[in-house]
C-alpha cells in the first residue's frame, strides 16, 4: 500500500494537470498532446506492450466483438479465485474445515451476472457524462464510483451471500448493511480512489473493466470475508 501511495504522489507531481487538449479545426478534431508529460509517456509504453502481446491482442478482439460476455467471464473467473483465496485465509489453522464450493460458485455468478455487465454499462455511462481527462474530471469519476457504484455493488454482494446461506430476510439484509457497509465503504476509500486515478488516466477505456477486475481480486477477498462474517458466526 505504501508503494502505491508513493507511485500516486510521484504521478501527480509528474505533470498530470497538463492533460491533452482537443481543438476544433474545421471539420477535424486536432488533438494536441504534451510529449514531455510523463503520464502519457507511461501510457504509450503500456499500450505498446499490450499491442505486442498475443494475449493482449486476442483479448482486445474479444472486447471489440463480445464486450459484455468477455468482461463478465473475466469477472466470474476473478471472483471465483478471490473467494477461494478468502476461504483459504479464513480456514487457516482449521484444515479440517471443508471448502465451501457453493459459496465460490455463487461468487463467480455474482461476477458473471452482475459485476461484469454492471461495470461495462457503468464505465460506458461515466465516460459519456464526464468525457474529460483533467484531474477534476478524474476526481469526479472516482467520487461517483465511491458514492454510487461501490456501495450498490457491496449491498448486492451482501444480499447474495445471505441468499446463499439461506438466511436472507429483509430484516437480516438491513442489519447486515447497517453493520458492515460503513466499514467496507471506509476501507474502500483507501483502495478504490487509487485504482480509479490509475485507471482513468493510464488505461485505455475499453481495458478499464479488465484492470478493475484484477484489482477486484484483492478487494473481493476482503469483501467475501466481510459478507460471510455473520453467516460464519
Amino acid at each position: 500500500m505504501r508503494a502505491l501511495w508513493i507511485f500516486i504522489s510521484a504521478f501527480l507531481f509528474m505533470g498530470y494537470g497538463r492533460a491533452f487538449a482537443v481543438k476544433s479545426h474545421g471539420n477535424q478534431n486536432v488533438k494536441t498532446t504534451y510529449k514531455n508529460t510523463s503520464v502519457f509517456a507511461v501510457r504509450d509504453k503500456l499500450m505498446k506492450i499490450k499491442g505486442g502481446s498475443v494475449v493482449g491482442t486476442w483479448y482486445a478482439s474479444q472486447l471489440a466483438t463480445r464486450p459484455i460476455v468477455t468482461k463478465s467471464v473475466t469477472a466470474a473467473l476473478i471472483f471465483a479465485a478471490s473467494d477461494a483465496s478468502a476461504q483459504t485465509i479464513e480456514n487457516k489453522g482449521h484444515e479440517e474445515q471443508n471448502r465451501d464450493n457453493i459459496r465460490t460458485l455463487v461468487s463467480s455468478l455474482v461476477g458473471l451476472l452482475y459485476f461484469g455487465p454492471a461495470a461495462h454499462y457503468w464505465y460506458d455511462m461515466i465516460f459519456k457524462i464526464l468525457p474529460g481527462t483533467s484531474l477534476i474530471s478524474t476526481l469526479q469519476k472516482a467520487t461517483l464510483g465511491q458514492l454510487i457504484f461501490g456501495p450498490s455493488f457491496t449491498c448486492v454482494f451482501f444480499a447474495i451471500s445471505l441468499f446463499q446461506a439461506k438466511s436472507f430476510t429483509l430484516g437480516n439484509f438491513i442489519r447486515k448493511v447497517k453493520a458492515d457497509l460503513p466499514g467496507a465503504w471506509k476501507a474502500g476509500l483507501g483502495f478504490w480512489p487509487i485504482v480509479d486515478l490509475i485507471s482513468y488516466s493510464l488505461i485505455a477505456p475499453q481495458f478499464i473493466p479488465l484492470f478493475v477486475n484484477f484489482c477486484s481480486f484483492c478487494w473481493t477477498i476482503y469483501l467475501s470475508t466481510v459478507a460471510n462474517r455473520t453467516v460464519a458466526e
